[in-house]
């Protein structure tokens, strides 16, 4: 009995670890207990060790608060031969990327939160990384509730930049519009009007009807009763377009929907 109790207490303590390997270089994302003296004492937190794979000289340590892996997103993830994608997460919320690149004498790495919806780091046809992220708590005192706004991220990297920024562009339009129509079937539109427009206008790069679909945006509200008229729903919906712009989505190009919203 007693060895029985002891292999359970022993699986629990079980640490959660990732590695990879790539270009001369080992990634380890373990599991520790945080000995420092602080909210987060006796914790369990995470520890990130790159090292050099020809003599396993250390060439990089971080102690972090993140806990290795996000789900069903493992800890570590090779994602070529050179990039690496770390997943961390803070007690089960507040999920974190951070991606490796495993090259020359000097590995560089670059974090995005993904607040509390991780999604995989992808290698896109042009073997750019990007990702999505669903940001909120971007209109604190006017949105009340969870309200979550897409936003595709791509890695930009050349001599002078090694970072991700958010992606407008015609190669990131079909995810926005993706999430537009998973949005639009998951609630009704009044619920979610603004991540509804949100997604529209950074989806306006690619070949999709957004016209159509605000027109349709405006009809719904009609018919959910909040709106009594078109002029109204109009005015609502226009209020947020105008204001997106100013938390990074793309202006509203109204000319090219000129008689049709």
């Amino acid at each position: 009995m007693k060895l029985i109790v002891a292999l359970a207490l022993l699986q629990g303590m079980t640490a959660y670890a990732g590695e990879a390997r790539s270009n001369g270089y080992t990634v380890r994302y373990d599991e520790r207990i945080e000995e420092a003296s602080g909210d987060l004492h006796g914790e369990s937190v995470g520890s990130i060790r790159l090292t050099r794979a020809s003599d396993q000289a250390l060439v990089w340590q971080e102690n972090t608060p993140l806990r290795p892996g996000c789900g069903a997103i493992p800890a570590v993830t090779l994602l070529s031969d050179q990039f690496v994608a770390l997943c961390g997460h803070l007690g089960g919320r507040h999920y974190t990327q951070k991606i490796i690149l495993m090259q020359g004498n000097t590995p560089g790495m670059v974090s995005v939160d993904q607040f509390d919806t991780p999604s995989p780091v992808r290698v896109e046809g042009d073997g750019t990384l990007a990702l999505d992220v669903l940001r909120r708590d971007l209109f604190p005192g006017e949105l009340t509730g969870p309200h979550y706004f897409h936003t595709v991220y791509r890695l930009q990297r050349d001599a002078a930049t090694f970072g991700f920024a958010p992606s407008f562009e015609a190669e990131s339009a079909e995810r926005y519009w993706q999430q537009y129509r998973a949005t639009r079937q998951a609630a009704p539109a009044a619920a979610v009007l603004p991540e509804l427009l949100a997604s529209l206008l950074a989806a306006q790069s690619g070949k999709q009807p957004i016209c159509g679909e605000l027109a349709a945006i405006a009809a719904d509200l009609q018919h959910g009763g909040q709106i009594p008229d078109a002029q109204g729903a109009r005015t609502l919906m226009l209020g947020w377009l105008h204001k997106l712009p100013a938390i990074g989505y793309p202006a509203f190009n109204m000319q090219a929907c000129a008689g049709r919203f």
